[in-house]
């Protein structure tokens, strides 16, 4: 099993492709590297990327290609995430794929970097705009670094299955499609992962893992272990269980797990819910986070990803997104000092102490009415997880 790390850098955080600092980035590298992780997960925030529709910013593309470099020196595999997209709780867009309207958007939106109350994205899957403008970044990205040994995966707009929910079920299947095409033509031997969240399988709507695998991607799943339940009971390594054995049997293949945040309390704090969020001790934490390896080995994931590298420093704190208070500032493996949490411990100490049983379902019938089936589902793995 591959275990990857989402990364942006601990000083300079969101503002990488702005301020790259290769030195940083590359001791960073290295001490993820020697903490035992094969891959890291980046951001490629749309507007940095790509400032106008028809124009790449060259300066950061080879940015990106130094990126690649420090990530190979250190033995590290690289899934970028193209057109991001929705990362630490807000959706990063460039302005030119937004339009003047009086009304807010759905998600806390960021456009170059600014907080945005009045207007609307252009939504990637079905304007003109945003289509036409797609094949360029990928043929412009994939021309130079398509055949990079450390690029292993592209994940084309992180946050996809947020942005899907609010689309047009039969015109995300043929855009996914269609992205793949793009990215195979580009570099065929760089596979597109597409990352759902558990409750966008909640619906006779959604876009199914089958629905992904049949246009030609890979998709994986997202579970938020903080509050990992339906009654928002936090750290429950059995819902992570359930949740995994149901998304990979709708795929028909085993699927990764992307773990997405544990907030932790201070040093020597106990664990605490505010403001509907739990955050653990650090102790707790490695024990939650131990358990959660073994089910990732148990349902033998590809891969397993953590939330984050490092926590957000006090000096970021007025910067967007990180000016309004949440958990996000506190999901690292790394303090906001640099100094690991003792959830480093766990990336040793995988606890396959618990086997839990293996979920039966019929797809078929899961898929025809989700918001029936799912709680009798869940009723009844417990009852079997108790009987075990």
């Amino acid at each position: 099993m591959q275990l990857g790390i989402g990364y942006l850098p601990r000083r300079t955080g969101p503002d990488i492709w702005k301020k790259f600092d290769l030195a940083e980035i590359h001791d960073e590298l290295a001490h993820v590297a020697a903490l035992g992780f094969h891959a890291v997960r980046i951001p490629l925030f749309w507007h940095d990327f790509q400032p106008n529709a028809d124009r790449i910013a060259a300066k950061t593309l080879d940015y990106f290609g130094q990126f690649l470099d420090a990530a190979a020196d250190n033995g590290l595999r690289v899934n970028a995430g193209l057109w991001t997209g929705i990362w630490d709780g807000a959706l990063w867009w460039p302005d030119w794929g937004v339009t003047p309207a009086p009304l807010p958007p759905h998600w806390p939106l960021l456009v170059n970097t600014v907080w945005t109350r009045w207007g609307r994205i252009r939504h990637p899957f079905s304007d003109e705009r945003m289509i036409a403008a797609r094949p360029l970044l990928v043929q412009e990205l994939l021309s130079y670094y398509g055949d990079h040994p450390a690029l292993q995966q592209v994940e084309p707009l992180p946050g996809f299955g947020r942005l899907a929910a609010a689309a047009d079920r039969n015109r995300v299947i043929d855009w996914i499609a269609e992205t793949v095409d793009l990215l195979q033509e580009a570099a065929p031997h760089c596979p597109a992962s597409f990352l759902q969240a558990f409750d966008a399988l909640e619906k006779p709507s959604a876009i199914w893992p089958s629905d992904i695998v049949q246009a030609g991607g890979e998709p994986a799943l997202s579970i938020a272990t903080f509050a990992s339940d339906r009654r928002r009971l936090p750290l429950n390594a059995r819902w992570i269980a359930f949740a995994l054995d149901l998304a990979s049997t709708l795929a028909a293949q085993p699927l990764s797990l992307y773990l997405a945040g544990l907030p932790t309390a201070p040093v020597g704090e106990a664990s605490q819910a505010r403001d509907g969020v739990f955050y653990a001790n650090e102790e707790e934490a490695a024990a939650h986070l131990a358990q959660v390896m073994g089910i990732a080995r148990q349902r033998q994931c590809p891969a397993l990803w953590l939330w984050r590298w490092a926590d957000i420093p006090e000096e970021r704190w007025n910067v967007p997104p990180y000016d309004r208070p949440g958990w996000r500032r506190h999901t690292g493996l790394l303090r906001a000092d640099g100094s690991e949490k003792k959830l480093v411990l766990a990336l040793s100490e995988t606890d396959d102490t618990q086997a839990f049983p293996r979920l039966e379902l019929d797809p078929d019938a899961y898929r025809a009415d989700p918001q029936r089936e799912l709680p009798v589902l869940w009723a009844e793995y417990q009852a079997a997880v108790r009987g075990a």
